[in-house]
């Protein structure tokens, strides 16, 4: 099971290109060296049968140059087919304007053959030699330049491919994004109608503690706008957040409500998502400990295994409710918490569980792939 993997929330790097053919970030002078040696590789290839059985070194000189005279001819087809590219969206026009330009083509690489062969006078089915060996070169010539047609479209078509899969992909990551942010303007309105009903509470019988509770949802709501574009943040802003809500519900349910934590240093920067303790913790208080008259702890803990890093949230409340399951668990909190998890860690790569305690109250253990902030997609921290 792969936990190791890091969000990826990123713009995609676009693919290189020359207007036409996708062919990466190289220099001039290798992909001049590239065409180079990949026509010379065709050329050797075809006097293969000439150097075998009997060295035919006029062959194979012929089958080198010949293959060579392609090369010189290939920024013809590479500029053509850039400016051809003003059709993509008429590919058969533009493949008809190919073939109708591959006869004119044909013709020059006869004769530019037949002009770099002549310095050898044992090629004596040279063209300007022996003119009737223009058809036998330009048929030749003719189905290569169709061959590189095809390779050249069929490069434009990858291109396109990969461009679509490229688009595809951010679109994805946008709607994961809305998503992900829908689910947390859905948790922070939550949050902040119980923290109002809470103050209101206490606006009357005690306005000193009134006035305590606003200051802390105040500091609570400006973190939350602070890290609005982060799903992400450290372990120990996300505990900082969480001490704001804890301090609301402490001046509510005084020594009620007793809390405790136990992170190890290393992990406080730790990644996790924004806003995951709040609710789970809420729940916690409200569903488990408030019911209870003599209230109750909730302890926070965080624990790393290997490349994962593994929270859990336990109280000795009222425990869940008979038939009660993760499955069925349909409490905003709860299934945004889910959702969220699920969005960010797509996959194994997460794990969330609900259930009652032996000795009485609800564990809820998360884990989550273990990454640091400034971390490579390693998990590394960053030095």
């Amino acid at each position: 099971m792969d936990l190791t993997g890091s969000v990826r929330l990123g713009a995609a790097k676009p693919i290189a290109s020359t207007g036409g053919v996708a062919v990466g970030r190289l220099s001039r002078w290798q992909k001049v060296l590239l065409v180079f040696l990949g026509w010379t590789f065709i050329g050797l290839l075809m006097a293969v049968p000439h150097a075998v059985a009997k060295f035919d070194w006029p062959n194979v000189i012929n089958k080198l140059i010949e293959y060579w005279a392609w090369a010189l001819l290939t920024p013809l087809f590479l500029y053509v087919d850039r400016v051809l590219s003003r059709y993509d969206g008429r590919p058969v026009l533009r493949v008809a304007i190919f073939l109708l330009l591959s006869g004119p083509f044909s013709f020059v690489h006869v004769y530019l053959t037949a002009f770099l062969l002549y310095a050898d006078p044992q090629i004596w089915w040279n063209p300007l030699r022996t003119p009737e060996f223009v058809t036998y070169y330009f048929l030749g010539g003719w189905l290569m330049s169709f061959a590189i047609i095809g390779m050249l479209e069929a490069l434009r078509y990858h291109r396109s491919f990969m461009q679509g899969q490229i688009e595809l992909e951010r679109v994805e990551r946008r709607l994961l994004e809305s998503h992900l942010n829908t689910l947390r303007m859905q948790l922070e309105p939550h949050f902040l109608f119980n923290a109002l009903n809470t103050i209101s509470s206490e606006v009357i019988s005690n306005p000193e503690l009134a006035r305590d509770m606003i200051e802390d949802l105040g500091a609570l709501l400006r973190l939350s706008l602070d890290y609005k574009d982060n799903q992400e943040i450290s372990l120990a802003q996300e505990i900082i957040l969480l001490e704001h809500y804890l301090a609301i519900q402490r001046v509510r349910f005084g020594d009620r409500i007793q809390t405790g934590m136990d992170i190890p240093p290393e992990l406080m920067e730790a990644m996790v998502p924004c806003m995951l303790l709040q609710p789970i913790v809420e729940n916690s208080i409200r569903h488990g400990l408030g019911k209870r008259a003599q209230g109750g702890c909730v302890n926070i803990s965080a624990m790393r295994e290997g490349g994962i890093l593994q929270i859990v949230v336990v109280d000795d409340g009222v425990g869940l409710s008979n038939g009660c399951n993760l499955e069925n668990a349909k409490g905003l909190g709860i299934r945004a918490t889910r959702e969220r998890l699920a969005g960010l860690y797509p996959g194994t790569r997460h794990s969330f569980w609900i259930g009652s305690r032996d000795v009485g109250g609800v564990a809820v253990v998360m884990r989550v792939p273990l990454r640091f902030s400034g971390a490579g997609d390693d998990g590394t921290a960053a030095a």
